[in-house]
């Protein structure tokens, strides 16, 4: 498998970790109004700025602090709250 094909594969699972907690219908903290292109955007966005999470540079590894930060962005940019 090449890097960029590890790369798809890691970004789409963590989308799909992403949706499966914030989707509407059953994610565990759903956020109304939510679509799987702000989710996608927001990850573009989030992955796009190297520094600038209150401060601390981040390293993006596709865990809970990422999803949690992801969810921030999408809330901010879609004046979206949760459910």
């Amino acid at each position: 498998m090449t890097d960029v094909a590890k790369i798809t594969n890691a970004l789409i699972d963590f989308i799909t970790y992403v949706d499966d907690f914030y989707n509407a219908k059953s994610g565990i903290y759903p956020i109304k109004g939510m679509t799987d292109l702000m989710v996608i955007e927001a990850v573009q966005k989030y992955i796009k700025e190297d520094v600038n999470i209150n401060g601390y540079v981040k390293d993006f590894c596709g865990d809970s602090v990422d999803r949690e930060r992801i969810r921030d962005i999408i809330l901010a940019d879609n004046g979206l709250e949760w459910s």
